[in-house]
């Protein structure tokens, strides 16, 4: 059976610490379940820079290169 988008954004707890109060404090995560989440958080990472750069002015390889190459002095 194929899980559902939702079902691969949900992160699997495998434990719950909790207080003297029953209260969840912290939670311990499979390693590969804690692999998973950082790629999830690095995907959304990514997002938010391509977010954040949609406004830009487009510009060529070729202007950008020339650009970069006249900046630097070798």
């Amino acid at each position: 059976m194929r899980a559902t988008q939702k079902e691969k954004d949900i992160v699997h707890v495998k434990q719950y610490v909790t207080d003297a109060k029953g209260q969840k404090t912290a939670a311990i995560l499979d390693m590969k379940e804690l692999a998973r989440v950082q790629e999830m958080l690095e995907d959304l990472a990514d997002l938010k820079v391509i977010e954040e750069r949609v406004c830009e002015k487009e510009e060529s390889y070729e202007a950008y290169s020339r650009k970069r190459k006249s900046s630097i002095n070798v």
